[in-house]
């Protein structure tokens, strides 16, 4: 890599660098490594850590760059030989000096890690949005949405309400209901709740919108397209009557016989996918002229009818998504007042808003508000930057340039795979041969040493890319288009070990999948050479392909961890305790009741003490009070007991308890770590998500409900994957992109084009959005156009996923495909003849040692202790008398010892009490009660300084049971420890009251300070008197 990074004093600003890589190439350790120079180095300009910024696109990625700073600078400052010599390579100073800056910065990145700025897009953007918050008419302190479902489904509930008979909301959806049923094809379902259908659609919507940074173009085409429509049914008539009026003979195949009652019938958008290859009649018999001429003039209509169809399919395809536009932009108000009064920002919104305020603003005034300016830039993972955020960083990164700066951007377009997310590796691809910074040095560099994976596998992909993709007519262009056939890839030196790699091509059999025994026969065979399961992975196109393989693994009793099954809300578990929580919330849901008793959770809880109640009797009892309803009116009078023990509490604490202290009163009631231990993971996670929805201001079941039966794939549902667990890993290719691992098979099915959903024309200032199918792209040039660059896009996806999937391996690599069909994509790419199981090159006979995974054996424990409910004080205290206590409990807090003068400690705690708390009693009477109280032999003996003697005031401390409790004063001596408990007020009848606290105080305290004597002193500071308790 050293030829890659200059030395510091050779690198000129401004500049800005293009890295291309590859997979496994080090492109993010080359951007580790340019951060850590830029920070150390004594020749660069403006390298504080405010000044320096790198952006990645996943928490993932910024966490891990974060910790390899951090672990380059620790090595450093530990005197690494390996890693001093690289980086003096490109630093002009002493090893001395970069080991002892690299220290000072480590102190300073951990004293100040808001200045530490390794972020993603997102975050950086909210950074920036945030500053200018109060201009948009956001308060500075929004909540980002990373999802937009659920605030716009509210939003669109609002919006429903409105829609009554008579008012203008129900006439303006009437309107479109009746353009969507006009434009309904043959065929297709009734729209019997548009509600949902339309809800959807603006979803959609809205997300290309955000992304493309522009606002919808809106225009009326009702009127020319009922003027086509008119056209259509003139012409179609004028032929029909030709053709009895000639009496030539009708052409069999002529598409003209759907046509017509198509028309007659009007279902004109019908028209757009049929063929006008053969006339309405056949040809005439030579010779006769008025048959020639009658066929002519049919000839001459149907050829008027196709040209008709085609413009009107250039008008059906711009007006399609009007009506979701319209509703759109009316649902736009309601959902703008929503976000501003729940203090709530889409992310999308953020680009969007950002896209033309920084077209305008003074970015310097930007930079003044977040505080300091960015004159560095690094961008990981170029290639995955969407148009509207280049947009939004290209007036940041011009200022920085303008000023010195420097920007440096490592991606790989082969690794382009993010396109549904509205990514364009164009971006990066165009940037590495035009320069948008005339004032800046532009270079464009290769890191061409793979270190990832050996010889055979590199080779394996040439063989795909770089010979058999370059060839392919069909996907050539496209491999071209995102340089998947002319990369630089070579071994890492000084390697023994060339690899391994392997196709098994087999025929597709949905009843018995010859798949399934090969994967199962391929692990079988690494673990008997020595593979750990940690090891291997395998990679699959679709979330469904991975949950069959875990299904597989299964059967063989293999373990693994599934990327695509890490949601708890998956989980059986989870769903049994959301029924219960829906029925605490919801009585009469008999539904959630009868799942939750029928669950894992409930049956497992009894089966220990009720062992006659099983599942059947449970099942039995369902169905026998199934048209009985409410359910659990029948439980409690059918079983009681179990009533009373597991279910009153909850009843009568739900709506009371928060949701987190109910939910964690359920496990313990049900002892559910206990029975189901293999659900810990899942069940913490869900104690976590509870934790950040109140965190979140929200504490009601409902809301929680809400969030847990959401279906978007929220990250804050997944499950931690364990580092060092020795299971199979089993995820899509999308999941594995950045990951490595020493053997990967890689699970290929036949892959089909899919319909196209919204696409996007830029007419300038606004998007127009299209619904385009073949058929319809076909009758129009530049519809053609659109279509054909859309499909590109799709097949670059396809291309640049194949490679990611083939490039994860480090040693072995097995591409097990399953044919339906020859010269089928992937398959068509595969160099089968070449890397066959016979091949001439063989396996590694050796793998890791196993058993390298040795975890210590550690017992799990969990609490079961439920909540006490406090039935009320047994004594009326007023709230001025509560007020004086705490007053006087405040004072003696602020007394160590009384060795200087007893007065004048007691005079200045009182002073410091009042100033706490603002409370303005006599200082009189309540130094008179302390010193009364003090002056008691029993008492002031512990406020004297003593040898050994440690004390602790207002200490917390906690009981076996987790529980805390705060300690006036406890005093701590060589020999002993007693523990003050104050009392206020004039009444002692609940003297057992305070005396069995105190022994509580005692117990916990001869728990923590084992071998020492505890002692108890309950002092009553009105009455001057002192309790001894032993």
């Amino acid at each position: 890599m050293g030829e890659i990074l200059q030395k510091d004093r050779e690198i000129y600003f401004p500049h800005f660098t293009v890295i291309k890589a590859s997979a496994g190439s080090g492109k993010t350790r080359t951007l580790t490594k340019r951060f850590v120079q830029f920070i150390l180095s004594e020749e660069i300009r403006y390298n504080r850590l405010r000044n320096v910024l790198a952006i990645t696109f996943s928490n993932n990625a910024s966490r891990e760059m974060k910790e390899r700073i951090l672990l380059w600078l620790k090595l450093i400052y530990f005197r690494s030989p390996a890693d001093l010599s690289e980086l003096s390579k490109i630093l002009s100073i002493s090893e001395e000096k970069i080991i002892d800056k690299a220290g000072r910065l480590i102190d300073e990145i951990l004293d100040n890690y808001s200045d530490f700025q390794v972020k993603t897009i997102d975050s950086f953007m909210a950074t920036v949005f945030k500053t200018a918050a109060i201009d948009f008419g956001y308060n500075p302190d929004f909540e980002v949405l990373m999802t937009t479902d659920s605030l716009m489904e509210y939003s669109f509930e609002l919006f429903m309400r409105n829609v009554r008979e008579g008012t203008p909301e129900a006439a303006f959806l009437g309107d479109i209901i009746d353009f969507l049923l006009e434009q309904k094809r043959v065929g297709e379902s009734y729209l019997w709740d548009p509600s949902n259908a339309l809800l959807e659609e603006i979803k959609k919507i809205y997300r290309k919108l955000a992304s493309g940074g522009k606002k919808p173009r809106v225009e009326d085409y009702s009127t020319g397209i009922s003027k086509m429509k008119e056209q259509i049914s003139a012409c179609v008539e004028k032929i029909e009557k030709e053709i009895e009026r000639s009496g030539l003979k009708r052409h069999g195949n002529s598409s003209y016989k759907t046509i017509l009652p198509l028309v007659r019938g009007k279902s004109f958008a019908d028209l757009i996918d049929k063929k006008f290859a053969n006339p309405p009649v056949s040809r005439f018999q030579k010779g006769n002229s008025r048959d020639e001429a009658a066929y002519e003039r049919i000839l001459s209509l149907w050829r008027d009818t196709e040209k008709l169809v085609d413009q009107f399919t250039v008008m059906f395809v711009r007006s399609r998504c009007m009506p979701y536009i319209e509703a759109f932009e009316s649902l736009s108000e309601t959902v703008e007042t929503v976000k501003r009064q729940q203090g709530k920002v889409f992310i999308e919104d953020i680009n969007l808003l950002l896209a033309g305020y920084l077209d305008t603003a003074v970015v310097p005034d930007v930079y003044f508000r977040i505080g300091e300016t960015i004159f560095h830039f690094l961008i990981d993972e170029f290639q995955d930057t969407s148009p509207v955020q280049w947009r939004n960083l290209l007036p940041l990164i011009e200022n920085s340039l303008s000023q010195g700066g420097s920007l440096l951007s490592v991606g790989d377009t082969k690794q382009a795979i993010y396109g549904f997310r509205d990514a364009d590796y164009a971006i990066m691809k165009g940037l590495e041969t035009n320069n948008p910074f005339p004032s800046a040095e532009h270079m464009v560099r290769e890191l061409s040493t793979n270190y990832r994976s050996r010889k055979r596998i590199l080779e394996f992909n040439e063989r795909v890319f770089k010979d058999n993709l370059a060839r392919n007519e069909q996907y050539g262009e496209a491999g071209k288009r995102s340089g998947l056939t002319e990369y630089v890839q070579n071994p890492k030196e000084g390697e023994d070990d060339e690899g391994y790699a392997e196709i098994v091509l087999l025929e597709r059999n949905d009843d018995e999948p010859p798949e399934r025994g090969k994967v199962q026969e391929l692990i079988g065979e690494l673990v008997n050479r020595g593979y750990n399961f940690s090891d291997i992975a395998v990679l699959t196109q679709t979330n469904e392909d991975a949950v069959n393989v875990t299904t597989w693994l299964n059967e063989k009793n293999i373990d693994f961890i599934s990327y695509s099954s890490l949601d708890v809300r998956r989980r059986q578990i989870t769903g049994e305790i959301v029924a219960l929580m829906n029925f605490l919330d919801s009585p009469t849901d008999d539904l959630s009741f009868g799942t939750f008793i029928l669950g894992n959770v409930f049956t497992k809880a009894i089966a220990r003490e009720y062992p006659d109640i099983d599942i059947r009797r449970l099942r039995e009892f369902c169905f026998l009070h199934q048209s009985n309803p409410p359910l659990y009116k029948a439980f409690q009078g059918t079983f009681g007991h179990l009533w009373a023990r597991y279910f009153e509490r909850l009843f009568k604490a739900a709506g009371f308890l928060p949701v987190y202290d109910l939910l964690t009163e359920v496990l313990a009631l049900f002892r559910v770590f206990e029975n189901l231990p293999d659900e810990e993971a899942a069940l913490v996670k869900i104690l976590e998500v509870v934790k950040e929805f109140e965190g979140g201001g929200f504490n009601s079941i409902k809301g929680f409900l809400s969030t847990a039966l959401d279906g978007e794939d929220g990250k804050e549902w997944e499950m931690a994957v364990p580092a060092k667990t020795d299971a199979i890993k089993v995820m899509t290719i999308h999941k594995a992109k950045g990951l490595g691992f020493p053997v990967v098979i890689v699970l290929l099915y036949e892959v089909a084009n899919r319909g196209l959903d919204y696409i996007v024309e830029d007419n300038g200032d606004k998007l127009c959005l299209l619904k385009l199918s073949k058929r319809a792209a076909a009758r129009d040039e530049a519809l053609q156009k659109l279509y054909d660059q859309e499909r590109m896009k799709e097949m670059v996806n396809r291309l640049n996923s194949l490679y990611v999937g083939f490039t994860r391996p480090e040693r072995e690599l097995y591409v097990v495909g399953v044919e339906s069909r020859d010269a089928a994509f992937p398959f068509v790419l595969l160099p089968g003849d070449e890397f066959t199981p016979s091949a001439h090159v063989s396996k590694m006979t050796e793998g890791r040692p196993a058993g390298s995974f040795t975890f210590a054996s550690l017992s799990l424990l969990h609490r079961h202790r439920q909540l006490t409910f406090s039935a009320g004080s047994e004594v009326s205290m007023k709230i001025e008398e509560k007020r004086r206590g705490n007053f006087i409990h405040k004072v003696l807090s602020y007394i160590n010892y009384i060795n200087e003068g007893i007065d004048t400690n007691i005079n200045e705690g009182v002073k410091r009490a009042r100033e706490a708390t603002g409370a303005d009693y006599s200082d009189e009477e309540i130094e008179a009660r302390i010193k009364r109280v003090l002056d008691n032999p029993e008492m002031g003996r512990y406020f004297r300084e003593a040898y050994g003697r440690e004390i602790r005031k207002e200490q917390e401390y906690s009981d076996g049971d987790g529980r805390l409790f705060r300690m006036d004063r406890v005093v701590i001596d060589p020999d002993g420890v007693t523990v003050i408990d104050y009392k206020t007020g004039s009444e002692k009848e609940v003297l057992e009251k305070y005396k069995s606290q105190i022994r509580n105080y005692m117990k916990i305290l001869a728990e923590v300070y084992s071998g020492k004597t505890v002692r108890g002193v309950i002092a009553f500071v009105d009455l001057g008197e002192v309790e001894k308790i032993q």
